[in-house]
């Protein structure tokens, strides 16, 4: 009988890269996967098939993103509805994506006697504080020891995340990256490649810079933007939505080599990393999480050859670091991007810097590695 896998995660699933690339490997080793997630104004289907797995979401819990401690009115709320679903569905372990989830595994631990499977994406107190006070983020940080004792196997999306909880549990820890499908990342031609620079109105002797992620609180964002005004000859484009939004929507308007262009369906994401010439990615470093953050758009701009601009700051630093892919700046201003921007206006530089981080992503940053591990760790806990 076919063993079934239950996730759960608290947005709705648009997808969520990460929640997929794992929810897809875990199918593709022979599991049954439902992810049980949250559309809090109820934007896609109740229920929805993606490839092999099964979405449920739950609409029932009607709230809103960005609220701070308000959602705790909400939360549990959803916790208790997917409780009762997973209950129903009766699976044979329960995977928790983040903190937010993970009393719903435990729970369903205890009542159906199944391995619970904690998936940290990101340090999870440090992320909300930047939304919450400080005696809720050392809140946090306690539920998150009390509920870790509960699990079976740990992820994070950080090593350094990876050896924190090492010292706090004594049950397997390990780091799935968030790394980029190679395959999908290579299906992308040049005949695409140039139709999106032509609608984007780039010409191909201008470098096109490109910023491609959430508009999330701990990314310095506007700083990019502003680097526009010292090198007017480069094209800076930037793909995302999140909470700064309005700010990005502004910022622009003030360069007229600067633009936002909302969300990219992620289906579309490997043209744009094919199209741009370099990527962009720094994070506030008065922000907590920082040092546990390897984003997505790291192994994305690996993937593709593309050079990234960054800053030293945890496995991102790290890894750039590593593989020499990317130029990292000690401090992250206009002045000191602009720099950057010019250095790699050498085309021998950024396909140099480029090829490394191709290199290092067919050999280990990428998700078929991570696949690897996960379907190890499953195999332990269920066969």
């Amino acid at each position: 009988m076919t063993k079934h896998i239950v996730m759960f995660l608290t947005n709705a699933y648009q997808p969520d890269t990460r929640v997929q690339r794992e929810a897809y490997a875990l199918a593709e080793a022979g599991y049954q996967v439902t992810i049980i997630c949250w559309d809090r104004q109820k934007e896609f289907p109740a229920r929805e098939q993606d490839g092999a797995v099964h979405i449920h979401r739950v609409h029932d819990v009607p709230s809103a993103y960005g609220s701070g401690w308000r959602q705790l009115f909400y939360l549990p709320r959803f916790w208790r509805r997917a409780i009762q679903i997973g209950r129903e569905l009766q699976p044979d372990a329960v995977h928790c994506h983040d903190l937010d989830t993970l009393y719903i595994g435990r729970q369903l631990k205890r009542q159906l006697n199944i391995p619970l499977v904690y998936d940290a994406h990101e340090h999870y107190p440090a992320l909300m504080s930047l939304y919450l006070p400080p005696f809720m983020v050392w809140g946090l940080v306690k539920w998150e020891q009390l509920l870790m004792s509960s699990a079976d196997h740990i992820f994070t999306a950080s090593t350094v995340l990876q050896d924190e909880f090492k010292t706090v549990v004594q049950v397997p820890v390990q780091t799935i990256g968030n790394y980029a499908n190679l395959h999908t990342f290579a299906q992308s031609t040049e005949a695409e490649r140039l139709a999106l620079r032509s609608r984007l109105d780039v010409r191909e002797d201008q470098l096109l810079v490109a910023f491609i992620a959430k508009l999330s609180r701990n990314r310095q964002i506007i700083p990019l933007i502003e680097a526009a005004a010292l090198v007017p000859d480069v094209e800076f484009h930037l793909w995302g939505d999140g909470l700064q939004k309005d700010e990005v929507e502004a910022a622009v308007a003030n360069y007229p080599n600067a633009q936002w262009h909302g969300w990219i369906n992620p289906s579309e994401l490997p043209v744009y990393f094919h199209a741009a010439d370099v990527m962009y990615y720094c994070l506030r470093t008065d922000y907590q999480g920082a040092i546990y953050n390897a984003p997505n758009t790291l192994s994305q701009a690996m993937s593709t050859a593309t050079p990234i601009i960054a800053n030293r700051v945890g496995d991102l630093g790290r890894i750039v670091s590593a593989t020499n892919c990317g130029l990292l700046l000690d401090e992250v201003t206009p002045e000191a991007i602009a720099l950057a921007v010019e250095q790699l206006k050498d085309p021998q530089l950024r396909q140099m810097l480029g090829q490394n981080g191709q290199a290092a992503a067919q050999e280990q940053y990428n998700d078929a590695f991570n696949a690897q591990i996960l379907g190890q760790a499953y195999q332990s806990l269920i066969g």
